[in-house]
Parts: structure tokens; sequence; C-alpha cells
């Protein structure tokens, strides 16, 4: 496919959104601003701090840690075995596919502002 992906949610602490602090919205767009997307490469990790502003106008400091896993790829690739282009159906033996990487964030929402202390 084109290559992008969905980001989702596997863990969250709390479980269940606080009176006075829910869970900010949209949290895995966040992670990944241009897209979640797989990689033929393991990319170094990344750590980011940003801040989100709530309707109410409070401040969400998010630190963003993303390393990258490997995945494991559900359709092999086939290949002629005679690598010919005649017109009768040819055998073909499956090829091991590329390695694939996926990015994995870990986020910690604060309404503290202490980069150095989330790093």
């Amino acid at each position: 496919g084109s290559g992008d992906g969905h980001g989702r949610i596997l863990q969250r602490f709390p479980e269940k959104d606080w009176e006075d602090n829910p869970f900010p919205q949209g949290i895995e767009l966040f992670c990944q601003p241009n897209g979640w997307q797989l990689f033929p490469e393991k990319n170094p990790p990344t750590f980011f701090v940003a801040v989100l502003t709530d309707i109410n106008s409070e401040r969400h400091y998010c630190a963003c840690f993303t390393f990258w896993e490997a995945v494991e790829n559900p359709q092999p690739q086939s290949h002629p075995r005679n690598g010919g282009g005649g017109e009768e159906e040819e055998a073909v033996s499956p090829v091991e596919a590329p390695q694939l990487f996926a990015p994995k964030s870990l986020v910690l929402v604060s309404r503290l502002d202490h980069a150095e202390v989330f790093r």
C-alpha cells in the first residue's frame, strides 16, 4: 500500500479518565505528526517535548519517546523460478519478505513543565 498507517493506543495509565484530567484525544496523531509508516531500516530513537493546549486553555506537556520495532510481514513475496516472461504459468517460490520496522511511542503527559525530568 501507500505505507501510511494509523496509530493506536495499546496501553494507557490510568485506564480511565480522571474527572479533573481527561485523556488527551488524538494523542496517537501527535506522536507521529508525519504519519505512522513502516520503514525498511531501524531508525534511531527520538525524543521531544511539546505542549498541547486543550479547549479550556489548559496546557498539557507531552514527552514523546519513539523507538522502532521489527514487524512481521504476513504476506510472503514470490518470484518466478525461471525469470522468463513466457505465457505458460510458471512455478513460483516464496521469497523472504524484507524486514520492516514500525515506530512505537511512549508518551508522558503532565500539567507540569519539567522537560528535563521527563527525559
